[in-house]
C-alpha cells in the first residue's frame, strides 16, 4: 500500500537560528492538514495545503525539535513526525528575573493551548456523526446536572442530640 502522507526535512541536525526546510505531501487530506513544531520551549501549529514546503528558523530548544504533520485520512487521525537535533542548545538560566521567567511561562502556556486546540479540532473532525451526537448529549446532560445543583439549598446536618430531642418530644 502506498504511503498517503510523508514528511521530511533537509537535515537531521541544525543550530539555533539556522534555517531548515520542511517538505510534506498528503494524497488523501482534503482540508484537514496541520504542521506542528515543538522545540520544548516553543510550540505552534499552522494549517497547510496538501503538499508543499516551508522554511523555518530553528527556535531555541533544550536539544531536540519535533516536527509533526497531522491529518485526517478516511476519518482517522494520522501523524507523521520528524525529530531534529538542535546544536548549541542551552538551558534556561534559573537566575533570570522573575518577570522574564513569567513571560516565558506565559508564552509556553499560550503555545501549548494552540497545540491543544489544534489536536481537539483533529479529534472532533475524526469523530463519526453518531459519536458527535453522543458527545453533545453527554455535554448537555452534564450541564443540566451542573445547573440543577446550583439552585439547590445545601442540606442541613442534624446531630444525634437533635434526633434524640425530636424523638423524646413526640
Amino acid at each position: 500500500m502506498k504511503k498517503q502522507m510523508t514528511l521530511s526535512t533537509d537535515r537531521k541536525s541544525a543550530s539555533e537560528g539556522e534555517y531548515i526546510e520542511i517538505k510534506w505531501t498528503c494524497d488523501a487530506c482534503p482540508d484537514s492538514l496541520y504542521l506542528a513544531i515543538d522545540s520544548e520551549r516553543t510550540q505552534y501549529s499552522i494549517a497547510v495545503s496538501d503538499s508543499g514546503s516551508r522554511r523555518i528558523t530553528v527556535p531555541k530548544s533544550n536539544g531536540k525539535m519535533t516536527i509533526k504533520l497531522l491529518g485526517i485520512i478516511s476519518g482517522k487521525k494520522v501523524i507523521e513526525s520528524v525529530d531534529v537535533r538542535v546544536k548549541g542548545a542551552k538551558r534556561a538560566k534559573s537566575n533570570a528575573p522573575l518577570s522574564g521567567r513569567m513571560k516565558m511561562f506565559g508564552d509556553k502556556m499560550k503555545a501549548k493551548w494552540y497545540v491543544f486546540r489544534a489536536n481537539m479540532k483533529y479529534w472532533w473532525i475524526s469523530q463519526k456523526k453518531w459519536q458527535k451526537a453522543l458527545w453533545i448529549a453527554l455535554l448537555a446532560l452534564w450541564l443540566g446536572l451542573l445547573f440543577s445543583s446550583i439552585g439547590r439549598k445545601p442540606e442541613e446536618k442534624v446531630s444525634s442530640e437533635q434526633v434524640q430531642t425530636a424523638y423524646l418530644m413526640r
